[in-house]
């Protein structure tokens, strides 16, 4: 960037928004509706006009799960579920999105919205305003869902929501939701419209041809032509400037160097590792750990990075024969999805999904393979995210502690049990070849889209319909089942295979500014900082009973009213200013 902008950034802000994932999307687009009020959105990673997308994300298959550049990169986390021995796993890497629409255009569009119950314990937990009755309104506004209507379900938001009908579902699907009926499974029509558990088409934010991304739906050519909203991208928030506990500006870095840019209000929207990771090296959090690592502190809040959830997920592999391969022609990877309560003691009900995925990659193999995915949706594990140094190009520590409660552990293995039951189903049978575990390294290998992983995977997909060579290259990944009944190597699967999804909430808890673990208000606003606001998934008290993309667009679309309207109480703007844009 030269000089010359920088000068134009150092002109003052009204608000600014660091970080331009699916958050950051909604608040520059609501909040640049107001002409008179300047706007500033910066991204670390690189930004995605309309037309200029990069096919990775276009793409109905989530192909950008293999391009490094839209993660943060040498991100690790230490997931938990420690093994038999006692000790704990070790830290693995962590996709973390990065770049305008953050987990948007990587994710895998699963557009639940989470249970009515979800959002009640929001409020019970003191986040009050954002009882289910409160969110309602906000998931109908961004939603367009193209399937169903009424009083549930929004007409004319900018998200698009569509679903592959049962009669259209893959083999793989099907012969499932076959097993599970036979199981006592009911049918949902509407996985979207109730709080039931069955069997249903998975809600997807996307059109008939491509992904809807929060960059796509709230910064198109129209907004992005508002004269009073600047995108910044490939730029880092370092540091929060705070004087006498009021927000003034922000410190910014990128390849043209530093600089401290003014701003009145400050909107964190950096997902749930960075935002409690900028607010620790502006000063704000947990003394003592502030003063570990010689950070001045601004403001003593013990709970900024702490409460860390996420929903643990186990899975099986298994290869398709023929008549259970997804057809070429259909597009969407994501057709059905399983609710179940598992009735333990000390749970929720409704705590578990299984979530089938017919075609697991984006080349031929993919088509070849089918796999369960076993997720404890209510889980009450907790972990953190913390600073090794103040230097903000080190990424912050992250612990999951993912099965660290027992009931997380005891649900996932009594899922996988269920897995295999019904992988042993005579609907299954007819259509699947052997169950194996998972080879990440070689997934991992051909997940970047190119013409050679394209030949290497149909090379492999070939050799593989040969059944000795099958079982010859499998080897000892193939599960016997009857040795997998046994309660010890259910245990030990989970242990060993076990992982967390990209559904991490919960670092800057919201809720009443009196109880000492809470960082926001109802408001969003950090409790003790005038000007200063988190909105993203760090927010949420409790993780939902869902995906966590549409509670984050929803999160943003209502922190965008509160803001207007304490706009509009303090004389800020008038209606005239309203932008038609």
């Amino acid at each position: 960037m030269s000089n010359a902008m920088y000068s134009y950034l150092a002109e003052h802000y009204d608000v600014m928004i660091a970080g331009a994932g699916a958050a950051g999307c909604v608040l520059a687009g609501r909040l640049s509706e107001i002409a008179d009020k300047k706007v500033l959105l910066i991204e670390a990673g690189p930004d995605a006009p309309p037309g200029r997308e990069h096919p990775d994300i276009l793409d109905l298959f989530p192909t950008a799960i293999g391009n490094s550049r839209f993660f943060w990169p040498a991100l690790t986390a230490e997931v938990g579920a420690q093994r038999s021995d006692g000790r704990a796993r070790s830290s693995e890497p962590y996709l973390q999105p990065l770049g305008v629409g953050g987990g948007s255009n990587i994710n895998g569009m699963f557009a639940d919205r989470g249970l009515p119950g979800d959002f009640d314990e929001w409020r019970e937990l003191g986040a009050t305003g954002w009882g289910w009755s409160d969110v309602l309104p906000y998931f109908k506004k961004l939603e367009h869902d193209l399937d169903f209507s009424g009083p549930l379900h929004g007409q004319h938001g900018p998200i698009p929501i569509r679903r592959t009908p049962a009669r259209h579902w893959a083999p793989f699907a099907r012969a499932l939701a076959v097993a599970l009926r036979r199981r006592g499974a009911a049918l949902l029509e509407d996985s979207n419209g109730s709080d039931d558990d069955g069997v249903g088409s998975v809600p997807m934010n996307r059109t008939a041809e491509r992904r809807a991304s929060a960059s796509m739906a709230y910064l198109t050519d129209t907004v992005r032509r508002r004269s009073n909203l600047t995108i910044l991208s490939n730029t880092h928030v370092e540091r929060l400037e705070i004087r006498d506990r009021k927000i003034c500006g922000v410190k910014v870095r990128n390849l043209s160097g530093s600089r401290i840019i003014p701003v009145s209000e400050a909107i964190l929207a950096c997902g749930f590792v960075h935002s409690p990771a900028l607010l620790l090296r502006s000063g704000v959090g947990p003394a003592a750990h502030l003063r570990s690592l010689g950070i001045d502190l601004v403001l003593n809040l013990s709970g900024v990075g702490q409460n860390l959830q996420n929903h643990p997920a186990v899975q099986i592999m298994t290869h398709l024969k023929t008549a259970g391969m997804h057809p070429v022609q259909q597009r969407p990877w994501l057709q059905s999805v399983v609710r179940y309560s598992s009735q333990f003691a000390g749970c929720d009900a409704h705590d578990m999904l299984l979530l089938p995925i017919t075609r697991v990659a984006w080349h031929s193999l993919g088509r070849h393979l089918a796999n369960i995915a076993v997720l404890v949706q209510k889980a009450y594990s907790r972990g953190c995210v913390e600073l090794t140094s103040a230097d903000p190009t080190v990424a912050p520590r992250v612990r999951f502690n993912a099965l660290d409660d027992r009931r997380d552990f005891d649900r996932l293995v009594d899922g996988l049990r269920r897995v295999l039951d019904v992988l042993g189903d005579d609907a299954m049978k007819e259509l699947c070849n052997e169950a194996f575990l998972p080879n990440l390294a070689l997934g991992n290998r051909l997940a970047k889209r190119s013409p050679m992983n394209a030949l290497r995977a149909w090379l492999i997909a070939q050799a593989l319909r040969i059944t000795p060579i099958r079982r010859l290259a499998l080897g000892k990944s193939i599960l016997d089942m009857g040795v997998m009944q046994n309660e010890n190597e259910l245990h030990e699967y989970v242990r060993s295979y076990s992982h967390v999804t990209y559904h991490g909430c919960g670092t800057c808890k919201m809720g009443d500014p009196r109880d000492p673990d809470v960082v926001v208000d109802p408001t969003c606003r950090v409790s003790g900082v005038r000007g200063l606001r988190v909105a993203d998934a760090s927010v949420f008290p409790t993780v939902p009973r869902a995906c966590t993309h549409l509670s984050v667009l929803m999160v943003a679309e209502k922190i965008a009213d509160h803001i207007k309207w304490d706009w509009r109480r303090r004389g800020a703007y008038s209606e005239a200013s309203i932008a038609l844009g």
